[in-house]
C-alpha cells in the first residue's frame, strides 16, 4: 500500500496495518470480562450512594459509566477493528477521560477527612483541598477533551489521530503533575497527624477508623497513579510503541488499576461512619453526639427505673 511517495508493508489487521487503529487484535474476552466487572462495581457504588445519602460519590459514578461506555464500545471493536477509527476514537476518549472521576473523587474525601481530623494538619484550608485539585483536573479535561475531540473528529486522517494523541498527551501530563502534588499533601496529612495526633475520646471508634480510611485512599491514589504514569509513557511512545501495540499491558495498567481504584470504595464506603455525613463535620461533633446519645438513653433510664420503684411501692 502506498502514502504519497512512502511504501509500507503490513499484515492485514496486524501491527503495520494503517486501518487498524489497535495495531493488533484486540481480544473479545478480556473486553466482556472488563465490562461485567465495571457494570458489577457501578451497581454495587450506586446501592451504597442511595443508601448512605452519600451524594458527592456520584463523582466516582461518572467514571463508571464513563468506563462501561468505553468497554462495551471495545467488544464491537474487537470482532472487526479494521477502518474504525470513529468508533475507536470514542472508546478511547471514554477510557482516557474516566480515571479523572477516580482522582476527584479522592480530592474529595481527603478534603473531608482532613476537615473531619483537624483543619490544623493540612497546609491550606482542608474545603480548599478538593477544589484546587479540581481545578487542576478541570484544566487537564479540557485539554485531554481537546484532545479527544480532534480524535473523534479525525475519521481516516492518521494524521489528525496522531495531533489528537499529542494533545491528550499534553492533558495527561497536566493531569499527573496535580496528582504528584495531591500526593505530596497525603504524605504531609499523614506525616503531621503521626507528629501530633489528634485527640479521641478514650475508646473512640473514630481513633482507628479514621486512619485506616486514609490507608484506602492512599490505596486508591496509588493505582490512580500507576494508571497515569503508565499513559504518559505509552503516549509518549506513539500509536506504534511498545506498550500501545501489547494489549496485555492496556489491562494490566489501565483496566485493573483504575477498577482496583474504585473497587476499594465499595468495601469501605465513606458513609459507613468512616467520614461525618455532613462536609462540615467532625470526628468531635460525632463523638460529642454519640456522648449525648448514650447520657440521654442512661437518663430515659433511670427515670423508667424510677417509675418501676414507686409502682411497687404503690402495689405493697
Amino acid at each position: 500500500m502506498s502514502n504519497g511517495n512512502i511504501s509500507l508493508k503490513y499484515t492485514p489487521g496486524g501491527t503495520n496495518d494503517p486501518v487498524n487503529p489497535f495495531h493488533y487484535m484486540p481480544s473479545m474476552a478480556a473486553a466482556v470480562v472488563s465490562l461485567v466487572f465495571y457494570i458489577l462495581l457501578f451497581v454495587v457504588l450506586t446501592s451504597w450512594t442511595i443508601w448512605k445519602r452519600s451524594w458527592y460519590m456520584i463523582t466516582l459514578l461518572i467514571g463508571c459509566i464513563m468506563e462501561i461506555i468505553g468497554y462495551g464500545i471495545r467488544i464491537q471493536l474487537a470482532s472487526n477493528p479494521i477502518g474504525q477509527i470513529p468508533l475507536y476514537s470514542s472508546m478511547h476518549a471514554s477510557i482516557i477521560l474516566a480515571p479523572i472521576f477516580n482522582a476527584a473523587i479522592d480530592y474529595v474525601l481527603i478534603g473531608r477527612l482532613m476537615h473531619a481530623v483537624g483543619d490544623q494538619y493540612s497546609l491550606v484550608k482542608p474545603n480548599l483541598v478538593a477544589w484546587i485539585f479540581i481545578v487542576c483536573d478541570i484544566i487537564s479535561m479540557l485539554v485531554q477533551s481537546a484532545g479527544a475531540g480532534v480524535l473523534t473528529s479525525a475519521g481516516a486522517n492518521l494524521q489528525n489521530l496522531e495531533t489528537g494523541e499529542n494533545i491528550l498527551l499534553g492533558g495527561l501530563g497536566v493531569n499527573l503533575a496535580s496528582f504528584t502534588l495531591f500526593c505530596l499533601q497525603l504524605f504531609y496529612f499523614d506525616y503531621l497527624t503521626r507528629k501530633s495526633p489528634p485527640v479521641f475520646l478514650n475508646g473512640s471508634i473514630y481513633q482507628r477508623r479514621w486512619r485506616l480510611f486514609l490507608y484506602v485512599i492512599y490505596i486508591s491514589s496509588f493505582f490512580v497513579l500507576v494508571r497515569q504514569i503508565y499513559r504518559v509513557i505509552e503516549f509518549s511512545q506513539g500509536f506504534t510503541g511498545y506498550l500501545a501495540v501489547h494489549e496485555i499491558y492496556f489491562y494490566i495498567f489501565d483496566t485493573i488499576p483504575i477498577f482496583v481504584s474504585s473497587a476499594v470504595y465499595t468495601i469501605f464506603f465513606p458513609g459507613n461512619g468512616y467520614l461525618p455525613r455532613d462536609r462540615n463535620g467532625t470526628f468531635a461533633i460525632m463523638e460529642n453526639n454519640e456522648q449525648n446519645l448514650k447520657k440521654s438513653n442512661n437518663n430515659n433510664n433511670n427515670v423508667s427505673a424510677s417509675r418501676k420503684d414507686l409502682a411497687l411501692d404503690g402495689i405493697s
